[in-house]
């Protein structure tokens, strides 16, 4: 069924999937380790933030299986999550949770995180677009 579905996909689209895969699945990766060595909840930061961080280690490879099963809603996920950790990612910086934000410099995760974000903004529509039926000609 996956393979049917997957070679139903525009190359472009299946391209655009793979990335969007492998850097969520990083993502998954740094979550789960974190979560290995400190546990749960384990950053000094408002409740709301850890939970956020710590539920990534399940909605990141969530997204990744929406994104081959139930890809516009795989999309939609990942837009709002990038959104979401882009958001609170540079609220803890800003706020000062990790130490002082020093002045023209941003840390490299977040610029990692940020680039992944305009790539996925900036491709998402791409990828919506192709996935839509193609219309019978009248």
């Amino acid at each position: 069924m996956l393979r049917t579905r997957f070679a139903t996909y525009p190359p472009s689209v299946r391209l655009l999937f793979g990335i969007y895969s492998v850097c969520l699945l990083a993502g998954t990766y740094t979550h789960v380790a974190g979560l290995l060595r400190r546990g749960f909840l384990a950053f000094p930061v408002p409740l709301g933030i850890g939970v956020f961080w710590d539920a990534l280690t399940l909605l990141d490879p969530l997204t990744v299986l929406l994104l081959w099963w139930q890809p516009k809603a795989g999309i939609r996920l990942g837009l709002a999550i990038m959104v979401a950790d882009i958001c609170v990612n540079t609220y803890t910086y800003l706020a000062g949770y990790w130490g002082p934000p020093v002045p023209n410099m941003v840390p490299l995760h977040l610029c990692d995180q940020a680039l992944f974000g305009v790539f996925l903004f900036a491709t998402a529509p791409l990828a919506f677009h192709r996935l839509q039926p193609a219309k019978p000609p009248q």
